[in-house]
């Protein structure tokens, strides 16, 4: 049995990160099987016993992460609306019912992330939270510095009476521009440069918080790495 360091466990289990549990280790108020533990040590979590503040740490229930490459034509969701509609849950082959963590609208493609984690999930998408997310839009006509200024500054009204936050936005080359965005109103980029005449032609998103869509094609996935997870519990902390 592959031994877990004690640090990795709390954070895991605990609801801490890695380095609030070192600080908690190291504050004598963390017990394995009745004797204060030290930083760095590992445990076998099938056996020991931990405790923190005198209270037992449970074992969670193994949870799943995927990055995943949304193709055009797939929808985020996990029921079809019609016979034809493909999942962005089917892509992924894991034997567990995964849910998207967001949306990504039929005509986009990048980056989103699969899980079976309903209490980070709630965490991530309240509203107020504000975590970024990135993408690389293409339009069908170059767009003027004053026209994407004025589309960072927010404030525009999409309809329904509801209007955009400031936005971060970078010129990458004539008519192709980095979109950052804290919120994530239906179709919003698109609408966004509608207002000034300029028709999206391209969306992908390649940045959901501290997850990067990488080198990964259109249809491909992986898991989140250990680092991506404690990254994203600490955001939301």
């Amino acid at each position: 049995m592959a031994l877990l360091r004690l640090n990795k466990f709390l954070a895991e289990n605990a609801g801490v990160s890695r380095r609030e549990a070192d600080r908690l280790i190291e504050s004598g108020r963390v017990l394995v099987n009745g004797s204060v533990a030290v930083v760095g040590l590992r445990i076998d979590d099938t056996t020991d016993r931990v405790q923190l503040n005198d209270e037992p740490v449970v074992k969670r229930r193994i949870s799943h992460f995927y990055a995943v490459n949304k193709p055009v034509g797939y929808i985020s969701s996990t029921v079809k609306q019609s016979a034809g509609d493909r999942l962005v849950t089917e892509i992924v082959q894991s034997g567990v019912r995964l849910f998207p963590m967001g949306r990504l609208d039929k005509d986009s493609e990048g980056l989103i992330i699969l899980t079976d984690d309903g209490e980070l999930m709630d965490k991530v998408l309240r509203s107020r939270n504000g975590h970024e997310k990135e993408y690389i839009v293409m339009l069908d006509s170059k767009i003027s510095d004053k026209e994407l200024a004025e589309i960072a500054e927010g404030g525009l009204d999409i309809g329904e009476g509801r209007r955009t936050k400031p936005c971060r936005i970078t010129r990458m080359d004539g008519a192709r521009i980095s979109v950052v965005l804290t919120e994530g109103m239906n179709r919003q980029i698109r609408k966004m440069f509608a207002l000034y005449g300029h028709n999206v032609t391209k969306l992908t998103r390649v940045r959901f918080m501290n997850v990067m869509l990488g080198d990964m094609k259109p249809g491909e996935y992986r898991r989140l790495t250990d680092e991506e997870l404690e990254g994203m519990r600490d955001m939301v902390r």
